[in-house]
């Protein structure tokens, strides 16, 4: 549950593990760090986590405006969604987000969007931004799912690393 610019708690879920029994995700806020330590285990970030330095999470995730969640099964951290007001426009941008490859298809991406997109909306942000590479095709296939529309193309040195920025309006 979230409430107020903070998470309330914590927000839980069941999923069912590979053998079959429940297992409880919590959604709750982290650090900057948190986000940094996940994003270097995560084949598609790893990249980014070498390019971004701690430092520049730390830059990047600080003040109010800023939102890290994590969500983790056991205790054990398994995903993460991290952004902030980058445009200081009345949107707000999601900016790095993953799940670890053996939890992925389990819901737990949604989860967090989910958590995110409801703080966002009680902070007030109208538009609510993502960017990803052209690469990532089931992250792209996950925002049209979710309602956000492919608004700009960032043409780079390869059609896969080219950016494509989308949005969805938030309802607050």
């Amino acid at each position: 549950m979230i409430r107020d610019g903070a998470i309330a708690g914590r927000s839980s879920h069941l999923l069912r593990a590979p053998d079959g029994s429940d297992l409880e995700l919590r959604v709750e806020r982290g650090s900057p760090i948190d986000a940094w330590r996940l994003a270097g285990q995560i084949a598609e970030l790893g990249g980014e986590s070498e390019i971004h330095g701690q430092e520049v999470y730390r830059q990047r995730l600080a003040g109010d405006s800023a939102l890290v969640l994590i969500a983790s099964l056991k205790g054990r951290p398994v995903g993460f969604k991290a952004g902030y007001d980058r445009y200081h426009d009345g949107s707000w941008y999601s900016w790095m987000g993953g799940v670890l490859e053996p939890w992925r298809g389990r819901g737990i991406a949604q989860r967090l969007l989910e958590a995110q997109e409801a703080w966002v909306a009680r902070q007030g942000y109208q538009l609510l931004y993502v960017k990803t590479r052209n690469r990532h095709k089931r992250m792209i296939a996950f925002l049209a799912m979710n309602g956000y529309d492919a608004l700009r193309l960032e043409e780079k040195s390869s059609v896969d690393e080219s950016r494509i920025l989308f949005g969805k309006v938030i309802e607050t």
